[in-house]
């Protein structure tokens, strides 16, 4: 039996019938090294190594596409992936984040909304689709799911960060600011939370 590492519940334990395989599975996973995750996760698929987990190899192989700007590749493994289990609500996080690159908003949304068909209580799934309502200017919804998001897990720091970019474009920097210091007390070197506090911050010396 190999073990490798866990990832969103995944690949936790997997029987395999040489050590050999443990490098491409484990690899496959891993985040470090995109161009290393493709090239382990297509060894995984071609060897048939994890059969009765393919829809997760090809959603790993689609991350790291997408993530490396591989669009088109990233999106015929993000609908392998959902064709071979369509209740997997990762691939549907990475294809709205693709519409929504692409300012095909309400497409992103329903991508999400189907993440959330899956698992309803799946923060990241209201978190990006707070963050495309924030890009339609719907206020409303997108903080509605922002604190959806904080209230599923609240050591979640992107829809606080979220919440100070949607609270700054209403001119309220005072809300805005204190939801930055939050993300920053989650991950005080996160470069996403130092951004958005320095333009707070600037914002509010104008004011």
């Amino acid at each position: 039996m190999i073990f490798v590492r866990c990832i969103v519940g995944l690949f936790c334990t997997v029987a395999a019938t040489s050590f050999a395989y443990a490098g491409p599975i484990e690899d496959c996973s891993q985040e470090n090294n995109l161009r290393l995750s493709v090239r382990a996760c297509s060894k995984v698929i071609e060897l048939n190594l994890l059969p009765e987990k393919s829809e997760v190899t090809y959603y790993f192989r689609g991350n790291a596409h997408r993530r490396l700007g591989n669009t088109r590749r990233a999106l015929k493994d993000l609908h392998r992936s959902i064709e071979l289990n369509p209740s997997y609500k990762h691939p549907y996080i990475d294809l709205g984040i693709i519409s929504k690159n692409r300012s095909e908003f309400q497409q992103a949304i329903e991508h999400y909304d189907k993440a959330l068909e899956s698992d309803p209580r799946f923060a990241k799934a209201y978190y990006n689709r707070g963050n495309t309502f924030l890009g339609m200017d719907k206020y409303q919804l997108a903080l509605a799911d922002f604190d959806k998001a904080t209230k599923l897990d609240p050591d979640y720091i992107f829809p606080y960060i979220g919440r100070a970019y949607l609270f700054l474009k209403m001119g309220d920097t005072k809300t805005a600011l204190a939801s930055a210091e939050h993300a920053l007390k989650l991950s005080p070197r996160n470069s996403y939370a130092v951004e958005i506090r320095t333009r707070i911050l600037d914002a509010a010396k104008r004011n």
